[in-house]
């Protein structure tokens, strides 16, 4: 485990509250050949208006973005939240990281391209259905290096 993240397994009217990905390069539909990995916790509250995040990773370098993309396994999809930075423009972390990249909020307002103006129950219901996935973009693989279905 990269990081300690308390989320338990605590369930709440009939719904999952926490869901993990864990991401390497040989998630990529043409596999990265890295030795980077990392993983994304996320916790939806209890009113099921946000959704908390932390995303750890390591042995990556120059990290230029992290998204939620729309998409199953083996299907690449357009970005619906940004999770580092937290918006646009894309900020270059140079040289080798490890740690937490990124931890926040996701709430409606925050979502993108096919999700902006739409509610986060929608987010939710990609999750859920195994269409959503976390992809962290480096200078040298601007498609992505690392990658994790969330689960």
């Amino acid at each position: 485990m990269l990081f300690a993240f308390a989320l338990g397994s605590d369930a709440f009217a009939g719904g999952k509250r926490n869901y993990n990905a864990h991401l390497s390069g040989n998630n990529h539909i043409a596999p990265v050949d890295t030795l980077a990995h990392g993983q994304a916790r996320f916790r939806l509250s209890k009113n099921k208006q946000y959704i908390h995040y932390r995303l750890s990773v390591a042995n990556i370098h120059n990290v230029t973005m992290a998204h939620i993309h729309m998409g199953a396994m083996d299907e690449n999809g357009p970005v619906v939240a940004w999770l580092f930075p937290s918006n646009p423009p894309p900020v270059t972390v140079e040289g080798r990281f490890s740690g937490v990249l990124a931890a926040g909020i996701i709430t409606a307002a925050t979502l993108t391209g096919p999700l902006q103006n739409q509610m986060l129950q929608d987010l939710i219901d990609m999750i859920k259905a195994g269409k959503a996935y976390v992809n962290v973009h480096t200078l040298q693989n601007g498609g992505g290096e690392i990658r994790g279905q969330i689960r």
